[in-house]
């Protein structure tokens, strides 16, 4: 059984479909990135995903999802809160307004468990581990860089100990440099953990996923690897391709590139397929 199970779901905004009939899965441990251009539904999965839906008068027309088997709404909160853990794209609007200092902020979420100190402590000080939070424990989460509380936000997700972590547009707002310091910190979180990166780019969730997710108003066009993904015709008309893809591909329409040989955005990889022609020309 799945952690996740996203079954035929179709749901709209006030009439307006937003996802239609949208059936996936998410295995516990697995690195999954959801890709669509702005519109395309993918933050509104997100929100199924990590539970946000349905609520209020939100609810799907169709379908719907499960959490090893139980609907959303058969969850208490505490079980919720150690299933799957949503971290948005924009950090300021994550932050408690409760905690004066980054490590009351991140032990917020475990004190309203209700758990002992010690595991509090436990928790808290695993999390600021992993999001290199150590030097910032004193500071007002409110005077921190983009970079930073997204980190924050991250370690609090970490320190309900979820099995599931949901990123949206992450890296939206980020400067390179503080795309890099977040991606470096993702290599360090739990193997087991299973992480869902939703995003408009194709950048940063390639550096973190092994499988992709494509929507396209609404619906799943794509569901598969890397290679499969970049060779798919949708992607370079809703993202372009990065250049050294894009070359891939012409030598593969060319006849160059080897039958059977997945393409590539890895400048590395590609390389290592082209060298032995190149050393046979020469």
């Amino acid at each position: 059984m799945a952690l996740i199970d996203v079954d035929h779901l179709s749901f709209a905004y006030d009439a307006t479909p937003v996802l239609r009939d949208v059936s996936m899965s998410v295995e516990a441990g697995e690195k999954l990135a959801i890709l669509g251009g702005n519109g395309s539904g993918k933050s509104t999965l997100a929100q199924w995903i990590a539970g946000w839906l349905p609520r209020g008068t939100f609810a799907a027309s169709e379908g719907g999802v499960t959490v090893e088997g139980r609907p959303w709404a058969e969850l208490d909160a505490a079980t919720r809160a150690g299933s799957v853990q949503f971290v948005g794209q924009v950090p300021m609007q994550q932050l408690s307004g409760f905690a004066f200092t980054v490590l009351d902020e991140i032990a917020f979420g475990p004190g309203n468990l209700q758990l002992p100190e010690p595991e509090i402590r436990v928790r808290v000080a695993a999390a600021v581990e992993t999001c290199n939070l150590g030097h910032l424990l004193e500071r007002d989460p409110f005077s921190l860089s983009g970079g930073e509380q997204q980190r924050q936000s991250i370690a609090a997700a970490l320190a309900m100990q979820p099995r599931a972590l949901v990123l949206d547009e992450p890296t939206g707002n980020f400067d390179p440099e503080s795309r890099d310091a977040l991606l470096a910190q993702m290599e360090k979180l739990p193997a087991e953990l299973a992480i869902v990166w939703c995003d408009v780019t194709l950048g940063a969730a390639m550096a973190v996923a092994s499988r992709f997710v494509l929507l396209d108003e609404g619906r799943i066009a794509y569901d598969g690897d890397a290679a499969g993904l970049l060779a798919h015709p949708r992607t370079a008309q809703i993202f372009g391709l990065p250049a050294v893809a894009e070359a891939a591909l012409l030598w593969r329409a060319a006849g160059v590139w080897p039958e059977g040989v997945p393409i590539s955005a890895d400048p590395a990889r590609v390389a290592a397929v082209l060298r032995p022609m190149l050393e046979e020309v020469a």
